[in-house]
């Protein structure tokens, strides 16, 4: 949650003008109208929600439309409050999407689904307009919960459809429908023009996966649909191209990055060891059982230090030798405390198009007591979960489950590995998972199969586009993603790309505000902002796009919990014309990022 220490509500926010950055007399509350659809392919599981937002203030006569695919499988309000609103005080109508993802929950012991509007139902009762409900019949239904009780299912990671295929034609999609909401708007009160493609502004954004589902969007859309992009931190993954380079400093990775599990099952693999080697990073203190994943690692022959402290370093350096910064190396530990295997399972399941039923790697999902075996999900929960959980797991006390702990079903963050005998994160699982990402099992064939199925082109068709990434993300690393779709983007392109591509140091992926983070890094929401309000310029105006470039701002510093107040000087502008030293240079698969 942002924070007013950050700029949200002072410097940023829905109560700030974006063309003045004064506040607005109304406290950020913005009047207008809401509408809620889906898209479906008629068999009543696909289920794709679309929420447009008009706002009091659109006008037909100078229209506009910003289409956000939300962040994670989260619900469709997600991204409203860090940057959605920003299209609202646009006086732009804003369009969401889930992507087919969304937070469909089916709470497999009571039979109940959420419905496209969150609210539960009984599962055959909601029938057609259950936003997700499992593939089983009644028989197998019992049978699972007969064997593990009280399991849950959530729709990204179970509904068998891997909905990434999807995600640019989705984002297209809602487009269409705020188009016809708009237009029958229009039709009823009789004022304004038809809007069309031609007389209508669009530009599409989104964050992690949803700035990546921005990015497909551009390349889905052949007809005009999109002006413009700007994607922020996008967790996007690039069809290899052994012609594409990335350099920075004297390090040369040839290629274009890593899948998404690929680099998942790599951290979920040494995250808890490395925080080791990282006494005083944010949360450290909240993985006991670090130094035992260490041990497991090297009785595995995964590590070959003595030590647990060399260990330690020994695993962090393996980090940083698969790809991530070294300006990641303090957001290890949290990163693996905030979103550990629970995430990689969600996306195995995903693309291997796997159902609840089948408990990849012995995981499953359950609320949990304060021991960690599975309970029944608290009826408060299961009421507000369509609004609080990020499309799976971990959200309040459902979590991921390890069914194959020794000692019987424990949470898996607390349970041991059959294999040694120890509490030391469930590495069984890890490896498991790591497997399906890179091995040669029937299983692993059926995940890398489905992952191939949705590979970015960089063919963007020359639509104006903007690329902020912070330099020290953990979870989704610019060495993976923004990087290599730059390089790759210019190969494909060559002359007619009009994509530009901006790092920004001192940030990171997660808007934690916690102690540590509060110190060191500043919000990559501020960048994404300022590039949407470039964007917007850009269309509308004429200016021109800024150039690729490293954006360097200044952290809050201070004591850990106690950070001094973001201040404007603290943001360094993303420039038109960047130093030399802060310059990136792309040139025919190739970028170069200067230190």
């Amino acid at each position: 949650m942002a924070r007013r220490g950050e700029g949200f509500g002072r410097l940023y926010g829905p109560n700030i003008d974006p063309r003045t950055g004064a506040a607005f007399p109304d406290d950020g509350k913005i009047a207008g109208t809401e509408y809620l659809a889906y898209a479906d392919d008629d068999d009543g599981r696909q289920n794709v929600a679309m929420l447009v937002q008009v706002p009091a203030s659109f006008r037909s006569e100078r229209p506009c439309i910003l289409a956000v695919p939300v962040n994670g499988s989260s619900s469709l309000y997600r991204d409203i409050v860090d940057f959605g609103y920003w299209g609202l005080r646009r006086d732009c109508a804003v369009v969401y999407t889930d992507k087919g993802a969304g937070n469909g929950v089916h709470d497999l012991e009571t039979d109940t689904v959420n419905r496209l509007d969150g609210t539960r139902a009984d599962a055959a009762e909601a029938g057609r307009e259950a936003h997700f409900r499992a593939a089983l019949d009644e028989t197998k239904r019992q049978e699972l919960l007969k064997a593990f009780p009280h399991r849950i299912a959530f729709k990204h990671a179970h509904s068998k459809q891997n909905p990434e295929t999807g995600w640019g034609r989705d984002v297209v999609r809602a487009i269409q429908f705020a188009f016809y909401q708009l237009n029958q708007d229009a039709r009823g009160s009789g004022d304004g023009p038809y809007l069309t493609r031609d007389n209508t502004l669009v530009i599409a954004t989104g964050s992690s996966n949803g700035g990546r589902a921005a990015l497909y969007g551009g390349e889905y859309d052949k007809e005009g649909w999109i002006d413009g992009i700007v994607a922020a931190e996008p967790q996007v993954q690039v069809q290899p191209n052994n012609a594409v380079m990335v350099e920075r400093g004297g390090t040369k990775r040839p290629g274009t990055g890593r899948t998404l599990l690929d680099y998942f099952t790599t951290a979920i693999l040494y995250q808890p060891c490395a925080a080791v080697a990282t006494p005083d990073a944010p949360r450290r203190e909240k993985l006991a059982f670090a130094e035992n994943r260490c041990r497991s690692l090297k009785e595995k022959g995964l590590l070959s230090s003595v030590t647990v402290e060399a260990q330690g370093n020994e695993a962090l350096a393996k980090l940083r030798g698969y790809g991530w910064e070294p300006e990641s190396d303090v957001l290890h530990a949290s990163h693996y405390d905030i979103a550990p295997d629970a995430t990689a399972a969600k996306y195995v399941s995903d693309h291997g198009r796997f159902g609840v039923e089948d408990r990849i790697c012995g995981l499953s999902y359950a609320a949990a007591d304060k021991d960690g075996r599975p309970i029944p999900i608290p009826a408060d929960v299961l009421a507000t979960i369509f609004a609080t959980a990020p499309g799976g797991a971990p959200v309040g006390p459902v979590d991921i489950i390890n069914d194959l702990d020794p000692a019987g079903p424990r949470r898996s963050a607390v349970s041991a590995s059959a294999s040694t005998g120890r509490r030391d994160y469930n590495l069984d699982g890890a490896l498991c998972l790591r497997e399906l990402a890179t091995g040669q099992s029937a299983n692993a064939q059926r995940v890398q199969a489905g992952n191939r199925e949705f590979l970015a082109s960089g063919d963007l068709h020359g639509k104006p586009t903007i690329i902020v990434h912070g330099r020290a993300d953990a979870r989704v690393p610019v060495g993976f993603t923004s990087r290599p779709y730059l390089a790759l983007n210019s190969l494909v392109e060559g002359d007619r790309s009009r994509l530009r591509y901006v790092e920004v140091a001192n940030a990171q992926h997660f808007g934690a505000s916690e102690p540590g983070y509060d110190t060191r890094f500043v919000r990559l929401t501020i960048y994404h902002l300022r590039a949407l309000e470039q964007m917007y310029a850009h269309l509308t105006q004429g200016s021109p796009l800024p150039d690729h470039q490293v954006v360097r701002p200044t952290p809050r510093g201070g004591q850990p919990g106690q950070a001094p107040s973001l201040e404007p000087k603290n943001i360094a502008s993303i420039a038109a014309k960047p130093a030399d030293a802060d310059r990136i240079h792309v040139e025919r698969g190739r970028a170069i990022i200067p230190d």
